[in-house]
């Protein structure tokens, strides 16, 4: 009888966990899983001259290579999305300020690390890419503002290429599940809670997965150095649900990806060889 009152009140409460975490699952996801992203575009010196991230540049050399393209959006003063990693705009651009604080024909005149390519907005880039490869596109959305997935998702209702989308929020992912249905999305995984502590509660419930709830991604895109976080090997096993690991730098790190259980990655600074089996 003890084992009875015990029991019961377990599998409840791991009931309602695996419900929690609980990812979704989407057909499409099968072409999209075992693709190799260059990140950010194919950006760096690779004998052409230098490509800055994020730039039309790095995104036509990836499209000529063949490979997907991960890309990261936000939105500008007057509502609009550019493609843009960073909150601020220093790193990249050597000018101040945030990029929410300028309107898209200001940011449109600021180049990328020294180059001629100016920051795009997600239409240019959209209309570059073409359809030719298919694109992960990252929401960079913090907080309950969701101008950024909307907006995004109004425009990617538009276009006729693939794509796939993620974010560190589960918010925006609830947003695009809602905007777009039969789009694939996956969350962003790491250990946030080792750089933020200020908010390491909010961190350490996004990070277990605890809002898989509102979001159901059909994928998880993590660190090549997590695939054996908690509870990343349980939603492997129970759920098959498709990874991808991001950032591979090297093909000795690709193959490790592989064996380390991950079907996709997210690579910069070399360039993939397709020749290859993934499994070798």
């Amino acid at each position: 009888m003890i084992a009875v009152y015990i029991g019961v009140p377990i599998l409840v409460l791991v009931g309602a966990w695996l419900f929690l975490i609980a990812p979704s699952k989407n057909s499409q996801m099968e072409k999209f899983k075992n693709v190799k992203y260059a990140h950010r575009g194919l950006h760096g010196d690779f004998g052409e001259g230098y490509a800055a991230e994020n730039s039309l540049t790095a995104f036509k050399r990836a499209t000529e290579l063949g490979f997907g393209i991960e890309l990261d959006v936000r939105i500008s003063k007057d509502g609009e999305v550019v493609v843009f990693h960073d909150n601020t705009l220093d790193r990249v651009t050597g000018v101040c300020g945030k990029v929410s604080d300028k309107t898209l024909e200001e940011l449109s005149k600021i180049h990328l690390s020294g180059t001629s390519d100016c920051i795009p907005s997600f239409k240019e880039v959209l209309e570059c890419v073409s359809g030719k490869v298919p694109l992960l596109v990252e929401i960079k959305e913090d907080g309950f503002d969701h101008s950024t997935s909307e907006k995004t998702s109004e425009i990617l209702a538009e276009y006729e290429g693939e794509y796939i989308i993620e974010s560190f929020n589960p918010l925006s992912l609830g947003v695009v599940k809602e905007k777009l249905p039969s789009a694939c999305r996956g969350f962003l995984l790491e250990k946030l809670t080792e750089e933020t502590k200020t908010r390491a509660l909010k961190y350490r419930v996004t990070q277990r997965l605890l809002l898989n709830v509102i979001a159901r991604p059909h994928f998880i895109s993590a660190s090549k150095k997590r695939s054996r976080m908690f509870p990343l090997p349980i939603v492997r096993s129970l759920f098959k649900t498709p990874l991808i690991a991001w950032t591979v730098l090297s093909e000795e790190e690709e193959q490790n990806a592989y064996k380390n259980g991950f079907d996709g990655v997210i690579f910069e600074k070399y360039i993939p060889d397709e020749t290859k089996n993934k499994r070798n």
